[in-house]
């Protein structure tokens, strides 16, 4: 048995395809099959079925993906240990939303690279759902997204922290600083907002439909600097994330307002598999995002 083999076994494991793992890992799809086909020899028992094109772990395959990171994670403290930084490989691979990609993770980022610059970090944006999926499936390390909050016994969890979602518009609209509005008048001027799929604008189309309210967007865009470009140049109003605008309200380049009877939170929830081997660049992340969402 080699290093070699239970790496692209681990790789095979993580991505359900030999040929995703063989593109990963830079080999032919002929290659990996073999070296799968060789671990299950020798060990006498079969890691992964397959049927077509779908390859799903079979149980042995799953005590032996416990058993191989085990000895990955010793194989890499032994480099560190003996100092040989050059074997290291210091990777990290976070989703997360574009909103808080942009606002909050970007400073987390700073942060991280300034302690650790040898770090590499890629990171991939999408919806909630989409994150949860691909953690679930170990493409992700760690997830930080914004959300209603959400709970599962395979999850290990930071505390989570709340954010307003908030109605913005222009500091000269006839909306600005007003209160308790009935959601008739807001209706009535341009909606610049994110996409349907982002779950704070999930939330509020739900509100709206249960009131029997619909909503047509004069803009949808997943980018929130988009939004915050037009609501200072146009005059429509958005419902964001207070910390996409708390800068733009302290220099009164937009203005809230509030309606009837309404109130949204959502909440910072940072998220990784609860077997997965928290490694060095996860741990920093954990102490950095603590730190500045506390």
């Amino acid at each position: 048995m080699e290093l070699r083999q239970l790496t692209t076994f681990q790789k095979v494991a993580e991505l359900r395809s030999f040929s995703r793992a063989a593109e990963m890992l830079g080999y032919s799809q002929s290659a990996v099959t073999v070296q799968i086909q060789a671990l299950e020899k020798e060990l006498n028992t079969r890691l992964f079925d397959r049927f077509g094109k779908n390859v799903s772990i079979t149980s042995a395959g799953r005590q032996l993906l416990k058993h191989s990171e085990s000895i990955s994670a010793q194989v890499t403290q032994i480099y560190k240990e003996l100092g040989d930084g050059n074997r290291q490989n210091h990777s990290m691979h976070i989703g997360t939303l574009n909103s808080l990609c942009t606002f909050v993770l970007s400073d987390m980022l700073k942060r991280l690279y300034r302690d650790y610059p040898d770090y590499h970090i890629k990171i991939t944006q999408d919806s909630p759902n989409a994150l949860i999926e691909m953690m679930e499936h170990n493409e992700l390390d760690i997830i930080y997204f914004l959300d209603s909050p959400r709970y599962d016994t395979h999850w290990k969890k930071l505390p989570q922290k709340r954010e307003p979602i908030v109605f913005v518009c222009a500091p000269d609209s006839p909306l600005a600083n007003r209160t308790d509005l009935p959601m008739e008048e807001i209706l009535r001027v341009p909606l610049f907002l994110t996409e349907e799929r982002d779950n704070y604008r999930y939330a509020l189309n739900q509100y709206l439909a249960f009131h029997g309210y619909s909503l047509n967007p004069s803009l949808e865009v997943g980018d929130t600097e988009v939004l915050v470009n037009m609501l200072r140049s146009e005059r429509g109003i958005s419902f964001l994330p207070y910390f996409a605008v708390r800068d733009h309200l302290e220099k009164k380049e937009l203005a809230l307002f509030e309606l009837h009877n309404f109130r949204m939170n959502m909440y910072h929830q940072i998220v990784y598999h609860k077997d997965k081997w928290v490694t060095d660049e996860m741990l920093a992340f954990i102490r950095i995002a603590q730190a500045m969402l506390e």
